[in-house]
């Protein structure tokens, strides 16, 4: 229902500043009694919008639409502070009416505060729910005697990027309150409610009371201690693995520069053709397709191809790149590589970097390979490459348990790698369970027009004996496995090796068995 999208505040174009306007004066919020217009709408033009709201150089805004009507907006300023670090500062926040219990503004919120490298996160609200929102999106409090240590910087950074803090601020932070006066008089006659609905045993209300006219200074700090994990949002967390696994795939930008693994893609076809025995006129069905790269590579030799991906996007652009080329014998369908049914037997199947793996439990991966190997002939070849875990374990700084141990997930450092290089054996950014071995890193990506994300994936990296076992039990035999680096798989390296990251496999589909009924002569039978 909700498409969610962020821009830099000064590339908005004007629709859109109008657009916000308008859900500014509908739906921000009512003048109190000692307001400019008692009871009446607060209005605010795209003029104002732009000039106060944009006009800084680290501005952004996120957006929120249903059906392609604008239902909310959050603009930010994610600003470097010499000497300090990254002030990620939510300036304003609208949310239509009727959008409200629908999660529209704490995923808004969530995705500016979201990156946990930054110095420190917050806002100026009457809305004891933002607070939360922030203390949430942050794993920390907003705590009065944590934001009194900063008051100087943050003041200094407001009134240069908040258009509403008056010169000189008139603020009362102390060890039990923090807020400003803005001199903003918004009618708050639901604030005691929904302070009740925001306290509780264990939500003590921090921030102290709020006089008319004043706002709530709300902050929280990288160098704070963060909340620990209930077992619930643990859960929550594994329960959304997979999800959150595709959405940073989505997410990563794959070019020959910043990935410099992509750039082998045709020494690697010339690799499979040969080793498989591919001629003109094969079928070959390619699992995890991504954008193409190999697919399109086969096409053009003439090989009939079929590409698989979960990834709307990705299919798409591979069915663009086919379509611009006249190649009328690559296909590609957006389907799960473990469910997906074609009608035709292929004579080859590829599953190459690290499909197999994608997913934490093995029962998946299993259902990956097994669903490959259903779709190729009888003697027909499968060749895939996985993650060493060899190599995994033995660069590996980090381990923990995570029935044991699960808040070092929070201190596990946040990286753009996935993103920008694929780069994923840093031993700083990943931390291993010990006793599943299921690898976890966070990864942060910011490129295009979809919400700013920080997102927890796990993958599943393999020894030579897991992934041959693998292959079997797939009903697969296997021929060779060796390790190698990309673009050079004809040179088969040393386990040891610090280059040998990929475990690279050929299978191939052994023939069925032939039950042999003979007819006996009695007359010459012994």
């Amino acid at each position: 229902m909700y498409e969610f999208g962020w821009i830099p505040g000064g590339l908005a174009p004007a629709g859109l500043v109008n657009e916000m306007a308008r859900l500014y004066s509908q739906h921000y919020g009512v003048w109190g009694p000692d307001g400019q217009r008692p009871g009446e709408r607060v209005r605010l033009s795209a003029v104002r919008i732009r000039e106060h709201w944009l006009s800084h150089r680290d501005s952004r805004i996120a957006w929120a639409r249903a059906f392609g009507t604008l239902v909310g907006y959050a603009i930010a300023i994610q600003t470097r502070v010499p000497g300090v670090g990254v002030v990620s500062w939510v300036t304003q926040l609208v949310v239509h009416e009727n959008h409200r219990k629908n999660d529209v503004g704490k995923t808004l919120l969530f995705t500016i505060w979201g990156f946990s490298n930054h110095f420190a996160w917050g806002l100026i609200t009457a809305n004891p729910y933002a607070v939360r929102a922030l203390e949430k999106a942050t794993r920390r409090r907003a705590l009065p005697i944590e934001i009194r240590k900063y008051e100087d910087v943050l003041l200094r950074l407001g009134t240069e990027v908040v258009p509403y803090i008056p010169s000189p601020p008139e603020t009362k932070i102390t060890s039990y309150e923090s807020r400003i006066n803005t001199h903003f008089f918004l009618d708050h006659s639901q604030l005691a409610e929904m302070l009740l609905n925001v306290a509780g045993e264990n939500r003590l209300w921090e921030l102290g009371p709020l006089p008319e006219g004043n706002e709530w200074l709300a902050f929280t700090f990288h160098e704070q201690e963060q909340i620990g994990l209930t077992r619930r949002e643990l859960e929550q967390m594994m329960l959304a693995s997979d999800a959150a696994t595709k959405q940073a795939f989505s997410r990563m930008q794959v070019t020959e520069e910043g990935h410099t693994w992509a750039k082998h893609a045709e020494k690697e076809i010339d690799f499979i053709m040969t080793t498989c025995l591919l001629k003109p006129g094969n079928r070959l069905l390619d699992f995890g397709c991504g954008q193409g790269r190999h697919a399109l590579g086969f096409a053009r030799r003439g090989i009939d191809v079929v590409g698989v991906d979960y990834i709307e996007s990705f299919v798409q652009s591979a069915s663009a790149k086919a379509a611009a080329s006249s190649l009328t014998n690559a296909k590609f369908e957006m389907a799960d590589c473990r469910e997906v049914k074609l009608s035709k037997d292929f004579d080859v199947g590829i599953c190459l970097y690290d499909v197999i793996g994608t997913y934490a439990d093995e029962k998946d991966n299993l259902m990956v390979l097994t669903n490959l190997a259903r779709h190729i002939k009888p003697l027909g070849y499968v060749l895939l490459s996985v993650m060493s875990m060899g190599l995994t374990e033995r660069r590996a700084l980090n381990w923990f348990s995570i029935e044991s141990e699960p808040d070092k997930l929070l201190s596990l450092p946040p990286s753009d790698l996935m993103e920008k290089s694929g780069a994923v054996f840093d031993p700083k950014l990943y931390l291993i369970d010990r006793n599943t071995r299921i690898v976890y890193r966070k990864e942060q990506f910011s490129a295009g027009e979809g919400l700013p994300q920080e997102l927890l994936v796990r993958d599943m990296r393999f020894t030579q004996e897991q992934i041959e076992t693998l292959c079997r039990t797939a009903g697969l035999d296997v021929v060779w496995s060796r390790f190698v680096r990309a673009g050079k798989w004809d040179q088969a390296l040393a386990p040891e090796d610090e280059h040998a990251k990929e475990i690279l496999v050929l299978c191939r589909k052994p023939a069925p068995e032939t039950d042999y009924l003979f007819s006996v002569d009695s007359e010459t039978a012994p």
